[in-house]
């Protein structure tokens, strides 16, 4: 059979103690009840925040989309205005060197006019058309006719593909001078061409703020819808997730009452037999040996000491097969159940045990099941005759110390090894890890030993 290896972490004090096994909190057992409020808040809080970030990020993304849909329409309406309005409305003469002033300030007044069909009122800032070495040959700003400047590469390019594009005006250039106070604008330019084909560029300023509250109406709109449907799931979520917790809270509970039937069918099992053994077999070995060791006969008499150790061991099993249960018998008598196994060969037992001792069902588990462990050690190996078990309780802890006037050993070579020969030592460690406790050893060659464990009074290991 293949056993499980516990690691040494054993460590000698000043005074000689080992530590077997030091406490730490994060082993210690909890309860496995589920904190349904604390549920039930953090998943609705969960649900909220992260409902609101997915909101918030789709807000802002729909931001950017409106803004950049704002901007393409503003592209659009550019480009339909160029075709529908600026070409029909331009003439040669416009951009005809050689032509009369005259004919210029006719084709000026006649795209005037059109454009001022097309564009009432204030829904653009300023509009341009350019002749492709820079000169604006008309704009709705007469300051601005006739004077040239640089074109930026997106001008030029725009002129050569004939497509529409749209940016972000840099008020700082001279040709924007004038329209430096109506705030941030955004430029819109199309390729335009004359009635000979000469391309010119149409170019229209129009308010950002105007672009932005249109992206702002969007955004809004998809925001309401965003932060809507989140409220509308977590109203959806929350009657949900009560009914899910209340069902599984049903079924912890069918669980647990499950688990108490089997665990109190299987005690009533225990205490049925012990009591058939005792009442039986037990009471008619004791009344042979009794009747035995009334005869003369040596032989007999010898036999009917057999039958009486053999009567004391038989009810040191009838208390294992059936233990007083320390959190309704009481842990002094739990405790001396567990020392049944040492008075039946003889030894003799002292039990100091504070009444009452308060800590969980589950410490009060573990402080017995350590002491029965360390007692059977006792028995085996110590060739003791008085072994010692010390209750001490704390609010926070309960302290359980076994100890005997035995050979005792070498504690650090023995801790080292993990031969079938101190597979109790090992099941000792166990029981410290278990319950998040600490174990120290006190012992030496012919000094007796020592066993101390210190157990949380709130551990809820299973018991």
């Amino acid at each position: 059979m293949q056993r499980r290896r516990v690691s040494s972490n054993a460590a000698s004090t000043a005074d000689g103690t080992v530590v077997v096994v030091r406490a730490d909190p994060r082993r210690r057992p909890r309860r496995a009840d589920v904190p349904w409020r604390r549920v039930l808040t953090g998943v609705v809080v969960a649900a909220v925040v992260g409902g609101l970030l997915v909101a918030t990020a789709g807000t802002l993304v729909s931001q950017r989309i409106a803004e950049w849909l704002a901007v393409r329409n503003a592209t659009t309406d550019t480009a339909t205005l160029a075709r529908a309005v600026i070409e029909p409305g331009l003439d040669d003469a416009i951009a005809d060197e050689t032509a009369d002033a005259a004919e210029r300030t006719a084709a000026r007044d006649r795209l005037a006019t059109a454009v001022d069909h097309a564009l009432p009122g204030d829904t653009a800032v300023r509009v341009k058309v350019w002749d492709r070495d820079g000169t604006i040959l008309w704009s709705d700003e007469p300051r601005l006719v006739g004077e040239r400047f640089t074109l930026s590469g997106d001008d030029l390019d725009a002129l050569l593909t004939d497509e529409s594009d749209a940016e972000v005006s840099d008020l700082d250039e001279p040709e924007n001078r004038y329209e430096r106070g109506d705030g941030p604008l955004l430029e819109a330019y199309q390729a335009v061409h004359t009635p000979s084909g000469r391309p010119l560029l149409f170019e229209v300023y129009y308010r950002y703020d105007d672009v932005l509250a249109s992206a702002t109406r969007l955004r809004s709109a998809f925001a309401g819808l965003a932060f809507g449907t989140v409220g509308v799931v977590l109203v959806l979520l929350v009657p949900v997730l009560l009914w899910l917790l209340v069902r599984i809270r049903d079924g912890q509970r069918e669980r647990e009452r499950l688990l108490v039937r089997a665990l109190d069918a299987q005690a009533e099992e225990r205490r049925r037999l012990a009591a058939e053994l005792h009442d039986g077999a037990v009471q008619d070995v004791a009344g042979l040996a009794m009747s035995l060791g009334a005869a003369g006969d040596p032989a007999l008499r010898e036999a009917a000491g057999t039958l009486r150790g053999a009567v004391s061991s038989l009810r040191s099993s009838l208390s294992a097969i059936r233990p007083a249960a320390p959190e309704q018998d009481g842990l002094g008598r739990a405790l001396d159940d567990a020392c049944a196994r040492a008075r039946s060969v003889g030894l003799e037992t002292v039990l100091r045990v504070p009444d009452p001792v308060t800590a969980s069902p589950a410490a009060l588990h573990a402080v017995v099941r350590f002491v029965r462990e360390a007692v059977a050690n006792t028995v085996v190996h110590a060739r003791a005759t008085t072994v010692r078990v010390t209750i001490t309780s704390t609010p926070v802890e309960l302290v359980v110390a076994v100890s005997d006037d035995g050979v005792g050993f070498e504690a650090d070579s023995v801790l080292a090894q993990q031969r079938d020969g101190h597979l109790g030592t090992t099941i000792l460690r166990q029981h410290a890890i278990d319950v998040g406790g600490s174990l120290t050893l006190r012992t030496a060659p012919g000094a007796g030993t020592t066993w101390e464990l210190r157990v949380p009074t709130d551990t809820e290991a299973i018991a």
